[in-house]
């Protein structure tokens, strides 16, 4: 390769190089941007919302305090996710291993039906889940909308855990069984653990959508059980000033001390467990 060969490549990785670091500044700035703006407003000291700030103190956060509805909303809403996680966990783990271990001809559409909660449009199903529970005369709103966070949900763990069960060696399995274990302890001992990457993913989309759903769960609340999404969206309807964006960085600032304590005690690698 000429001199002139091998300067021209040089140029050329210099500039692919650079080209991927713009890239990947745009993408962290497209990520980062609204919340580092949704943080930056709550601190605001005006009236109303403005860009930029005329002042800054923490009033918006004493009015989390001063009001009544974020504070039960939140821990509503924290409780529902709890109990919705496991069970949309349990159902979408059983799911995808059904249709990985035991494949048929009728594989295809059954993975259509789980799936369809994510294809139909949400407001379609809150309708829907409406309906039925006036019809079967459920008027436990907080149970509502558990069994309908649980239908939302369960379908993001069954692709997480078939995408985990997809890269699976079966052989694995094979030498357990071999070594006499049963099929059952085969799946407990051998099969989680390693597919415990996807299980941790999936159990995360279903608390955070589960957490963060408004579209379903407006159509199942009830006068006493409000979720922090319903509590936002009321406050919005006669309210303009910075409080809900001091509610986001909250939030925020919760899930980065999880994420950190979680570093700290165990290891965000162990804990999802992509190390051992």
């Amino acid at each position: 390769m000429s001199e002139r060969s091998r300067t021209w490549r040089r140029l050329l990785d210099r500039g692919g190089a650079a080209v991927a670091g713009i890239g990947e500044g745009a993408a962290l700035l497209l990520l980062m941007g609204p919340i580092v703006l949704v943080i930056w407003l709550s601190f605001g000291a005006d009236r109303y919302t403005t860009i930029p700030p005329t002042g800054y103190g923490f009033k918006w956060y004493a009015n989390i305090l001063a009001r009544g509805e974020f504070i039960p909303a939140f821990w509503v809403s924290l409780k529902i996710a709890l109990i919705v996680t496991p069970f949309a966990l349990i159902a979408g783990t059983l799911g995808a291993f059904a249709l990985n271990r035991f494949p048929s001809r009728g594989s295809n559409f059954i993975q259509s039906m789980l799936y369809s909660p994510i294809i139909i449009p949400q407001v379609v199903t809150g309708i829907a889940l409406l309906y039925f529970f006036q019809i079967v005369a459920v008027r436990d709103a907080f149970w509502n909308i558990v069994i309908g966070h649980i239908i939302i949900t369960f379908p993001y763990v069954v692709r997480t855990v078939s995408v985990a069960l997809a890269r699976y060696d079966l052989a694995l399995d094979d030498a357990a069984a071999s070594l006499g274990a049963k099929p059952a302890q085969v799946f407990w001992l051998v099969t989680l653990p390693l597919i415990r990457p996807g299980l941790f993913a999936g159990a995360l989309f279903a608390f955070v959508m589960s957490f963060d759903d408004f579209t379903v769960t407006i159509f199942l609340t009830g006068t006493k059980t409000h979720t922090l999404p319903i509590a936002i969206y009321h406050y919005l309807e006669w309210n303009v000033d910075a409080t809900v964006s001091a509610v986001s960085a909250v939030l925020v600032f919760l899930a980065v001390g999880v994420m950190l304590l979680v570093e700290r005690l165990i290891g965000l690698d162990r804990f999802v467990g992509v190390r051992g």
